[in-house]
């Protein structure tokens, strides 16, 4: 793993991409330390007061939190690049756990410390801003599929985020691996376990991928595309 946002190779999809030499060395004072974790380890507890914000480095997180008979609800997942621990903004403690999918790295990014070089770097606060939009807009998206979409486009949607995520910004990623369970995914989506693993089955009947273990290979990137936006 690198150890400096210079040689990280998720950097220009990250928070401090687009900084210049000298802005990129007053970030890398804000990191206070790059995390490794173990598959199932714990990132944060919800209820914790708020004291960094995240990006992973490498690997996958997911974000739950328990429903009132118990039950983890699967909120979202992050990949490389991708923030997280932005929930904990507005009540300065967060709002979920989050919990490794696979052995994964973060980096901590001192949050007093990234407000404070905010103010004196407007290109790291229109790079926050962006990052903060784009988590947004996925969240809102998720909240559509909830509500509107049956389970064939709500799998389809979430299988061409993931492909997009993974070779972001160029065109999916033709293959890439499902850290996460179909539990997960299930709990995610809102679809019972058995839809998961059924409609993953009618994709693959339908030459429109190939699944081997958790390696998802698309064969048809365009036509999940359709998939995912019919109504």
């Amino acid at each position: 793993m690198p150890s400096t946002c210079r040689d990280c190779p998720t950097r220009e999809h990250c928070l401090p991409a687009g900084l210049d030499p000298a802005e990129l060395r007053s970030f890398e004072h804000t990191v206070a330390r790059r995390q490794h974790l173990k598959r199932h380890e714990r990132l944060y507890r919800r209820g914790t007061p708020l004291e960094h914000v995240f990006i992973v480095a490498s690997g996958q997180i997911k974000a739950e939190r328990p429903m009132p008979d118990g039950r983890p609800q699967v909120l979202g997942f992050y990949l490389p690049g991708q923030l997280l621990g932005l929930d904990a903004l507005a009540s300065h403690s967060y709002r979920c756990d989050a919990v490794a999918l696979c052995d994964s790295t973060v980096c901590a990014i001192s949050y007093a410390m990234l407000t404070s070089l905010i103010q004196q770097r407007s290109t790291l606060l229109l790079r926050f801003h962006a990052l903060f939009g784009t988590e947004l807009a996925r969240q809102q998206n998720n909240m559509l599929l909830l509500g509107n979409a049956k389970a064939p486009q709500r799998l389809a949607a979430f299988l061409m985020d993931l492909a997009t995520s993974h070779h972001a910004p160029a065109p999916p990623a033709p293959a890439f691996e499902l850290r996460m369970s179909r539990d997960d995914i299930a709990s995610h989506l809102g679809l019972a376990l058995e839809s998961v693993s059924r409609q993953l089955t009618q994709f693959r009947a339908a030459g429109l991928l190939e699944v081997q273990n958790r390696r998802i290979e698309l064969l048809d990137a365009d036509a999940l595309q359709a998939i995912a936006i019919s109504s």
